[in-house]
């Protein structure tokens, strides 16, 4: 760890451990400063969103800052993240730090850095339960859903009942507002990149694209490059919790912000799955109002073992991929973990899929329900059902399922794979 990075994390641990009150309880695990920064930060506890359930919205901020004098001013707000009820938490936003956290991530990524080195023009497509508050639900003229630079697309909390009034209302603003960057949900810019195709809507082209908010599939990405021809497309990882984490560069690898987060992957035990996967867990840097240590995100990575990424980039953490949620994980014939990405990577061979989802009722019981191209609908079926067993075993008993369309859940998310059982997750990493 370089010497700045590593006096910053220092900074932020000692900081948190002797002023945040929540950490009050941690300073015994703590093995001092004879340690490195990262060792200090594994002997500590993980902390996990039912923490921040309990404790927001003080117990996450630093003594010396005024929580209720920051809320009355509007410095920092109390927010709710989006996600199931058991995902969804309330959390201190103070923009600027935000916004510092986004321009840096920005940075890793050349398309990216263009935009975000001067002002330009930006249009969301996600949820309306983006960064946990309605936006704007209902007939909202466009002017309303313009807020300084940022055009807020949707406004239907289940895209997949957009008709063609709304594509074509979301093609025209897009049309006329001419964005420098599109930031999208890679499941809503999917939808609607394919209904302007089967309509042949020509769309303005932006500089550069970004996708967050969730799991970025192959099949939103065939869609999306579809459409959008020859225009960066960069996927963003993070949360509302701990902003902006990795950048995926040009040369297809994630690059950690060392600039407003600390990172470690925490693997998963060989004997449940492949240990160059792990968990995220994050500390947040210079954030006063809401210092995060080892944050869990709930997700996913695989790391980078080999030489250095082509891109040149060396600070922080590389990663191959995210590879989505923990909760989304189903398992094999053996039990071993199979991650979205593991999941998404093997159906990708089924080119007529346009959406789907899997679910593990049982150690042998899996189902898959996929929205397919009409042409393609029964060699579909085929190709998914071999895949599926390439995935999860030749004795796996799978069933397949057309359907017309796939909502999202009440989050306004896709869950590409679930299971229907209960199982631990702690048990699963070392």
């Amino acid at each position: 760890m370089p010497e700045t990075i590593h006096s910053r994390c220092t900074a932020a641990l000692e900081g948190a451990l002797s002023s945040v009150p929540f950490y009050r309880g941690w300073r015994e695990s703590d093995p001092g400063p004879s340690q490195s920064a990262s060792e200090r930060l594994k002997a500590l506890p993980i902390l996990f969103k039912k923490d921040l359930r309990a404790n927001v919205p003080f117990g996450f901020m630093h003594e010396s800052y005024d929580g209720r004098a920051g809320l009355m001013s509007g410095e920092i707000e109390l927010v709710a993240t989006s996600g199931t009820a058991a995902d969804r938490v309330s959390i201190i936003w103070h923009q600027p730090w935000w916004d510092r956290s986004e321009n840096e991530a920005a940075r890793l990524h050349p398309a990216l850095a263009r935009a975000f080195g001067c002002r330009h023009r930006e249009a969301v497509l996600t949820s309306p339960l983006c960064a946990g508050k309605l936006c704007h639900v209902g007939r909202v003229p466009m002017e309303e859903r313009i807020v300084s630079d940022l055009l807020f697309l949707n406004q239907a909390f289940d895209p997949t009942a957009w008709d063609a009034r709304e594509v074509r209302r979301m093609v025209d603003e897009l049309n006329r507002f001419r964005p420098e960057v599109i930031e999208g949900d890679p499941a809503y810019l999917a939808i609607l990149a394919r209904a302007c195709l089967l309509d042949e809507l020509p769309v303005h082209q932006p500089a550069c694209i970004v996708l967050t908010y969730e799991f970025p599939s192959c099949v939103h990405y065939r869609q999306i490059l579809r459409l959008f021809p020859g225009v960066p497309v960069v996927s963003s990882y993070g949360s509302t919790e701990t902003g902006h984490v990795f950048t995926r560069c040009e040369a297809g690898r994630f690059h950690q912000n060392t600039a407003t987060c600390h990172v470690e992957i925490q693997p998963v035990r060989a004997s449940r799955g492949d240990v160059g996967v792990g968990r995220i867990l994050v500390t947040t840097l210079d954030n006063p109002w809401f210092a995060l240590l080892r944050f869990d995100v709930g997700d996913l990575a695989r790391l980078h073992h080999g030489p250095p990424c082509e891109c040149g980039r060396t600070e922080g953490l590389t990663v191959e991929a995210i590879e989505g949620r923990v909760r989304d994980l189903t398992f094999d014939l053996q039990g071993r973990a199979v991650t979205v990405k593991d999941l998404d990577d093997a159906l990708s061979v089924a080119e007529g899929v346009v959406n789907y989802q899997v679910e593990q009722s049982g150690p042998r019981q899996y189902s898959i329900r996929y929205v397919a191209d009409a042409e393609a609908a029964r060699a579909t079926a085929e190709v998914l059902h071999e895949a599926m067993r390439t995935v999860y075993g030749a004795e796996a008993d799978i069933t397949e399922r057309s359907v017309s369309a796939l909502s999202p859940e009440q989050s306004g998310k896709f869950r590409l794979a679930r299971t229907t059982f209960d199982w631990d997750s702690e048990e699963l990493f070392k």
